[in-house]
Protein backbone atom coordinates (compact mmCIF):
# COMPACT_ATOMS: atom_id res chain seq x y z
CA UNK A 1 0.00 0.00 0.00
CA UNK A 2 0.89 3.45 -0.74
CA UNK A 3 0.52 6.40 1.40
CA UNK A 4 0.59 10.01 1.29
CA UNK A 5 -0.82 13.34 3.22
CA UNK A 6 -2.59 14.28 -0.06
CA UNK A 7 -3.04 12.07 -3.16
CA UNK A 8 -3.95 13.46 -6.45
CA UNK A 9 -5.67 12.00 -8.74
CA UNK A 10 -4.91 13.14 -12.17
CA UNK A 11 -1.75 14.36 -13.66
CA UNK A 12 -3.47 17.13 -16.01
CA UNK A 13 -2.31 20.92 -15.70
CA UNK A 14 -4.69 21.33 -12.56
CA UNK A 15 -3.51 18.26 -10.80
CA UNK A 16 0.22 18.78 -11.29
CA UNK A 17 0.07 22.50 -10.93
CA UNK A 18 -1.27 21.43 -7.28
CA UNK A 19 0.90 18.75 -6.60
CA UNK A 20 3.91 21.46 -7.40
CA UNK A 21 2.67 23.40 -4.94
CA UNK A 22 2.39 21.30 -2.13
CA UNK A 23 5.59 19.45 -2.63
CA UNK A 24 7.08 22.94 -2.69
CA UNK A 25 5.68 23.55 0.42
CA UNK A 26 6.76 20.49 2.22
CA UNK A 27 3.87 18.28 2.21
CA UNK A 28 4.12 14.66 1.36
CA UNK A 29 1.85 14.33 -2.10
CA UNK A 30 1.48 11.44 -4.37
CA UNK A 31 0.04 11.95 -7.74
CA UNK A 32 -2.00 9.10 -9.20
CA UNK A 33 -2.37 8.69 -13.08
CA UNK A 34 -2.03 6.57 -16.20
CA UNK A 35 -0.40 8.79 -17.95
CA UNK A 36 0.08 13.02 -17.76
CA UNK A 37 -2.82 14.05 -18.84
CA UNK A 38 -4.88 13.84 -21.62
CA UNK A 39 -6.81 16.51 -22.87
CA UNK A 40 -3.85 18.77 -21.15
CA UNK A 41 -1.70 17.44 -23.72
CA UNK A 42 -3.01 19.32 -26.76
CA UNK A 43 0.20 20.64 -28.93
CA UNK A 44 -0.80 24.05 -27.88
CA UNK A 45 -2.55 26.17 -25.14
CA UNK A 46 -3.91 29.37 -25.67
CA UNK A 47 -4.46 31.00 -22.23
CA UNK A 48 -7.06 33.62 -22.58
CA UNK A 49 -9.58 35.26 -20.46
CA UNK A 50 -11.84 36.63 -22.98
CA UNK A 51 -14.26 34.17 -24.49
CA UNK A 52 -16.52 33.72 -27.05
CA UNK A 53 -17.89 36.50 -29.86
CA UNK A 54 -19.02 38.92 -27.42
CA UNK A 55 -16.01 39.38 -25.60
CA UNK A 56 -16.78 37.95 -22.48
CA UNK A 57 -14.73 37.71 -19.60
CA UNK A 58 -14.14 35.07 -17.58
CA UNK A 59 -15.13 34.42 -14.47
CA UNK A 60 -11.98 35.83 -12.22
CA UNK A 61 -10.34 35.83 -15.44
CA UNK A 62 -7.76 38.89 -14.59
CA UNK A 63 -7.20 37.63 -11.63
CA UNK A 64 -6.81 34.14 -12.91
CA UNK A 65 -4.60 35.58 -16.11
CA UNK A 66 -2.07 37.30 -13.73
CA UNK A 67 -1.17 33.79 -12.03
CA UNK A 68 -1.38 32.05 -15.17
CA UNK A 69 1.46 34.00 -15.88
CA UNK A 70 3.14 34.06 -12.86
CA UNK A 71 3.19 30.20 -12.32
CA UNK A 72 3.67 29.18 -16.03
CA UNK A 73 6.75 31.47 -16.41
CA UNK A 74 8.64 28.77 -14.06
CA UNK A 75 8.32 26.60 -15.96
CA UNK A 76 7.38 26.93 -19.64
CA UNK A 77 7.78 29.45 -22.69
CA UNK A 78 5.22 31.75 -22.80
CA UNK A 79 4.36 33.46 -26.26
CA UNK A 80 2.53 36.42 -25.35
CA UNK A 81 0.19 38.53 -26.97
CA UNK A 82 -2.69 37.10 -28.76
CA UNK A 83 -4.75 39.33 -31.81
CA UNK A 84 -8.71 39.49 -31.58
CA UNK A 85 -10.93 40.53 -34.76
CA UNK A 86 -12.64 43.63 -33.84
CA UNK A 87 -15.20 45.71 -36.35
CA UNK A 88 -14.05 49.21 -36.55
CA UNK A 89 -17.73 50.10 -35.21
CA UNK A 90 -17.57 48.32 -32.06
CA UNK A 91 -14.08 49.19 -31.04
CA UNK A 92 -15.93 51.56 -28.26
CA UNK A 93 -17.86 48.92 -26.84
CA UNK A 94 -15.00 46.26 -26.64
CA UNK A 95 -12.86 48.89 -25.33
CA UNK A 96 -14.94 49.15 -21.84
CA UNK A 97 -14.86 45.33 -21.54
CA UNK A 98 -11.30 45.49 -21.75
CA UNK A 99 -10.57 47.66 -19.29
CA UNK A 100 -8.99 44.90 -17.05
CA UNK A 101 -6.53 43.83 -19.34
CA UNK A 102 -3.25 45.38 -20.81
CA UNK A 103 -4.15 45.85 -24.29
CA UNK A 104 -4.20 47.95 -27.66
CA UNK A 105 -5.91 48.17 -30.65
CA UNK A 106 -4.40 47.81 -33.95
CA UNK A 107 -5.49 47.82 -37.48
CA UNK A 108 -8.61 45.29 -37.85
CA UNK A 109 -8.76 44.74 -34.24
CA UNK A 110 -6.90 44.04 -30.20
CA UNK A 111 -4.55 43.47 -28.79
CA UNK A 112 -4.35 41.15 -25.59
CA UNK A 113 -0.71 42.04 -24.21
CA UNK A 114 -0.82 38.87 -21.14
CA UNK A 115 -2.41 36.56 -23.05
CA UNK A 116 -0.29 33.83 -24.30
CA UNK A 117 0.29 30.48 -25.48
CA UNK A 118 2.57 27.98 -24.48
CA UNK A 119 3.36 24.38 -25.38
CA UNK A 120 1.62 21.79 -22.78
CA UNK A 121 3.85 18.42 -23.03
CA UNK A 122 7.10 20.17 -22.04
CA UNK A 123 5.51 22.02 -19.44
CA UNK A 124 3.64 19.04 -17.94
CA UNK A 125 7.16 16.91 -17.87
CA UNK A 126 8.69 19.88 -16.39
CA UNK A 127 6.15 20.01 -13.43
CA UNK A 128 5.95 16.33 -13.11
CA UNK A 129 9.80 16.58 -11.99
CA UNK A 130 10.43 15.27 -9.12
CA UNK A 131 7.33 14.65 -7.85
CA UNK A 132 6.23 11.51 -6.18
CA UNK A 133 4.13 9.65 -9.21
CA UNK A 134 2.24 6.17 -9.08
CA UNK A 135 0.92 4.93 -12.35
CA UNK A 136 -2.40 3.15 -12.68
CA UNK A 137 -6.17 3.25 -14.12
CA UNK A 138 -8.11 3.97 -10.51
CA UNK A 139 -11.22 1.39 -10.37
CA UNK A 140 -12.75 3.07 -7.08
CA UNK A 141 -12.67 6.35 -4.94
CA UNK A 142 -13.19 5.03 -1.30
CA UNK A 143 -12.25 7.77 1.26
CA UNK A 144 -9.68 7.30 2.49
CA UNK A 145 -8.38 4.83 -0.21
CA UNK A 146 -8.17 4.86 -3.91
CA UNK A 147 -7.87 1.10 -5.33
CA UNK A 148 -6.42 0.80 -8.16
CA UNK A 149 -6.57 -1.93 -11.20
CA UNK A 150 -4.44 -4.87 -10.03
CA UNK A 151 -5.32 -4.80 -6.56
CA UNK A 152 -3.17 -1.73 -5.45
CA UNK A 153 -4.69 0.23 -2.68
CA UNK A 154 -3.82 4.17 -1.92
CA UNK A 155 -4.28 6.01 1.83
CA UNK A 156 -4.27 9.52 1.87
CA UNK A 157 -5.48 11.73 4.39
CA UNK A 158 -6.77 14.36 1.62
CA UNK A 159 -7.75 12.92 -1.59
CA UNK A 160 -8.05 15.29 -4.38
CA UNK A 161 -9.92 14.60 -7.71
CA UNK A 162 -7.89 16.53 -10.22
CA UNK A 163 -8.94 14.06 -13.23
CA UNK A 164 -11.11 15.02 -16.04
CA UNK A 165 -14.23 13.42 -18.05
CA UNK A 166 -12.75 10.54 -18.14
CA UNK A 167 -12.91 9.61 -14.70
CA UNK A 168 -15.98 11.52 -13.39
CA UNK A 169 -17.83 8.66 -12.78
CA UNK A 170 -15.71 7.35 -9.60
CA UNK A 171 -17.59 10.67 -7.98
CA UNK A 172 -20.49 10.46 -9.92
CA UNK A 173 -19.65 14.63 -10.94
CA UNK A 174 -22.49 14.88 -14.18
CA UNK A 175 -20.90 17.49 -16.91
CA UNK A 176 -20.71 18.13 -20.28
CA UNK A 177 -17.91 16.61 -22.11
CA UNK A 178 -16.85 18.88 -25.50
CA UNK A 179 -14.58 17.15 -28.59
CA UNK A 180 -11.90 19.60 -29.31
CA UNK A 181 -9.20 18.83 -32.54
CA UNK A 182 -6.44 20.30 -33.13
CA UNK A 183 -4.31 19.92 -36.21
CA UNK A 184 -0.50 20.81 -36.46
CA UNK A 185 0.64 22.78 -39.17
CA UNK A 186 3.58 23.17 -41.74
CA UNK A 187 3.20 26.94 -40.82
CA UNK A 188 3.70 29.17 -37.42
CA UNK A 189 2.00 31.72 -36.04
CA UNK A 190 4.56 33.27 -33.29
CA UNK A 191 1.41 35.61 -32.30
CA UNK A 192 -1.54 33.88 -31.79
CA UNK A 193 -4.93 34.70 -33.37
CA UNK A 194 -8.45 33.74 -32.07
CA UNK A 195 -12.17 34.38 -33.20
CA UNK A 196 -14.30 31.11 -33.08
CA UNK A 197 -11.06 29.31 -34.05
CA UNK A 198 -7.46 30.42 -33.07
CA UNK A 199 -4.09 29.74 -34.89
CA UNK A 200 -1.21 29.97 -32.59
CA UNK A 201 2.57 28.33 -32.95
CA UNK A 202 2.54 25.51 -35.79
CA UNK A 203 -1.05 24.45 -34.50
CA UNK A 204 -5.25 25.34 -35.36
CA UNK A 205 -7.56 24.64 -32.87
CA UNK A 206 -11.10 24.90 -31.90
CA UNK A 207 -14.32 23.01 -31.05
CA UNK A 208 -16.87 22.03 -33.07
CA UNK A 209 -19.16 19.24 -32.07
CA UNK A 210 -21.41 19.31 -29.24
CA UNK A 211 -20.84 18.26 -26.07
CA UNK A 212 -22.18 15.28 -24.68
CA UNK A 213 -23.53 13.41 -20.91
CA UNK A 214 -20.98 10.32 -21.71
CA UNK A 215 -17.48 10.44 -22.35
CA UNK A 216 -16.20 9.31 -25.97
CA UNK A 217 -13.15 10.39 -27.84
CA UNK A 218 -14.77 10.30 -31.31
CA UNK A 219 -12.77 10.00 -34.43
CA UNK A 220 -12.31 13.74 -36.61
CA UNK A 221 -15.05 14.55 -39.22
CA UNK A 222 -14.48 15.81 -42.73
CA UNK A 223 -17.06 19.08 -41.78
CA UNK A 224 -15.04 19.51 -38.78
CA UNK A 225 -11.57 19.42 -40.34
CA UNK A 226 -13.28 21.90 -43.06
CA UNK A 227 -15.07 24.08 -40.62
CA UNK A 228 -11.32 24.42 -39.05
CA UNK A 229 -9.77 25.27 -41.98
CA UNK A 230 -12.36 27.80 -43.16
CA UNK A 231 -11.77 29.71 -39.72
CA UNK A 232 -8.03 29.78 -40.26
CA UNK A 233 -8.51 31.83 -43.96
CA UNK A 234 -11.18 33.46 -42.09
CA UNK A 235 -8.92 34.93 -39.90
CA UNK A 236 -5.12 35.05 -42.19
CA UNK A 237 -6.68 34.90 -45.62
CA UNK A 238 -5.60 31.30 -46.39
CA UNK A 239 -5.50 27.84 -45.71
CA UNK A 240 -2.72 26.38 -43.72
CA UNK A 241 -1.39 23.01 -44.62
CA UNK A 242 -2.19 20.19 -41.93
CA UNK A 243 0.64 17.83 -41.05
CA UNK A 244 -1.20 15.78 -38.42
CA UNK A 245 -3.95 16.03 -36.04
CA UNK A 246 -5.02 15.95 -31.94
CA UNK A 247 -8.16 14.84 -30.65
CA UNK A 248 -9.15 15.32 -27.06
CA UNK A 249 -12.49 15.90 -24.81
CA UNK A 250 -12.82 18.74 -22.16
CA UNK A 251 -15.01 18.17 -19.29
CA UNK A 252 -17.01 21.14 -18.35
CA UNK A 253 -19.15 21.20 -14.98
CA UNK A 254 -21.85 24.26 -14.69
CA UNK A 255 -20.85 24.93 -11.15
CA UNK A 256 -17.84 25.97 -9.35
CA UNK A 257 -14.42 23.59 -10.28
CA UNK A 258 -12.94 24.03 -6.58
CA UNK A 259 -15.19 22.02 -4.63
CA UNK A 260 -15.32 19.77 -1.19
CA UNK A 261 -16.58 15.88 -2.25
CA UNK A 262 -15.92 13.13 -0.03
CA UNK A 263 -12.45 12.51 1.72
CA UNK A 264 -11.55 16.05 0.17
CA UNK A 265 -12.04 17.94 -2.68
CA UNK A 266 -12.61 18.18 -6.47
CA UNK A 267 -10.37 20.65 -9.07
CA UNK A 268 -11.72 19.72 -12.13
CA UNK A 269 -14.99 20.51 -14.94
CA UNK A 270 -12.69 23.72 -16.81
CA UNK A 271 -13.84 22.84 -20.20
CA UNK A 272 -11.89 25.38 -21.97
CA UNK A 273 -10.06 26.89 -19.31
CA UNK A 274 -8.10 24.87 -17.49
CA UNK A 275 -4.80 26.66 -18.50
CA UNK A 276 -6.23 29.98 -17.56
CA UNK A 277 -7.59 28.58 -14.03
CA UNK A 278 -5.59 25.94 -12.69
CA UNK A 279 -2.89 28.36 -11.07
CA UNK A 280 -5.23 30.32 -9.43
CA UNK A 281 -7.39 27.92 -8.14
CA UNK A 282 -4.78 25.28 -7.30
CA UNK A 283 -3.06 27.90 -5.79
CA UNK A 284 -6.07 28.65 -3.37
CA UNK A 285 -6.64 24.45 -2.36
CA UNK A 286 -3.10 24.57 -1.56
CA UNK A 287 -3.29 27.40 1.11
CA UNK A 288 -6.03 25.23 2.97
CA UNK A 289 -3.93 21.99 3.10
Amino acid sequence: MREAGVVILGAGVAGLALARLLWERGLRVLVVAEDLGEASRTPVALVNPLRGKRFTLAEEGEEALERALAFYTRFAELHLEVFRPVPEAERSKVAERLSGLRHRFEAGGVVLEEAFWLEPRPLLARLAQGLPLLRGRVRAWVPPFLELEGGVRVRGEVLVYAGGGRGAHLLGLKGRHIPGLVLALREGFPRAVSYRVYLAGSALGGSYLPGEEAYRLPPPTEGEVEWLLAGAEALVGFRPRVVSCWRGTRFRLPGPHLFPVEGGFALTGFGSTGFLHAPLLAERLASRL
